[in-house]
């Protein structure tokens, strides 16, 4: 059974299955294709002409090496060597939370249910991380056919949080076999600092202790992290991003 820093370290290859995702465990390493992008985790050996190889079957036009603090030293220069870069978030902190954080209950959370809220709470998502217009029409129909598989399967949970009866924040959980990852998390900049994320993180935990396995794992970006703290959360380390772009 992986511990909590092993969690939090390579998150994405112990999430329980989905169907826009599938993992391939390889000598070298986890790779998980999704639809957008690919990820390689747990690295033992560099082998990168494999992952692109793989990559370009099937479409995939961008691979994310994720260097945990326990992979080889010599990882990060060999991969740089390969024509890698540090992706546009390059560092994030492993994290994991085993106590619950603190409620906002003046801060209105829902569950989403349909593709309908679905689409209306990834908007802010989007905002927050400026995705062009044109992006975001070439993907409303792939998000709502994503969103009905992953709604079925019962493994990915979406949240949407209201300020002034509109969505300001949204966040989703990923079960895992003994907790939840917050895999992706936003609130509009008008609406930060009243609590909303720290509800979103509320939500998440109480879904974690409803299921059984009352411990969050994120993988937090430099803004979360230091708001990740204030509410219980342990530090295990730092991952470094490598962007492979095909």
């Amino acid at each position: 059974m992986p511990t909590p820093a092993q969690l939090a370290e390579n998150t994405g290859m112990y999430l329980l299955p989905r169907p826009s995702y599938e993992t391939v465990l390889t000598d070298d390493y986890t790779y998980v294709a999704g639809p957008r992008n690919a990820w390689v985790l747990d690295i033992r050996e560099p082998n990168v002409e494999w992952a692109r190889n793989e990559s370009r079957r099937r479409g995939i036009a961008l691979v994310e090496w994720w260097v945990g603090w326990s992979a080889p030293p010599s990882l990060e220069g060999e991969l740089l060597s390969e024509g890698l870069v540090p992706d546009d978030e390059p560092v994030l902190t492993g994290m994991t939370c085993a106590t619950e954080p603190p409620a906002a209950p003046h801060v209105e959370v829902r569950t989403i249910e349909t593709a309908e809220q679905y689409l209306e709470a990834i908007a802010v998502d989007w905002e927050v991380w400026q995705i062009p217009e044109d992006e975001r029409a070439q993907r409303r129909a792939t998000e709502v056919a994503r969103f009905d598989q992953e709604h079925a399967v019962g493994t990915a949970h979406h949240w949407v949080a209201f300020g002034d009866g509109r969505p300001v924040g949204f966040g989703r959980g990923i079960d895992m076999a003994q907790g939840v990852a917050l895999m992706g998390g936003a609130v509009l900049p008008e609406a930060r600092g009243r609590g909303v994320y720290r509800a979103l993180v509320r939500a998440r935990w109480d879904h974690a202790v409803a299921r059984g396995t009352p411990l969050l794992v994120v993988q937090a970006g430099p803004m979360s992290a230091p708001v990740l703290d204030g509410l219980g959360f342990q530090r295990h380390g730092e991952i470094r991003l490598f962007a492979d772009r095909l």
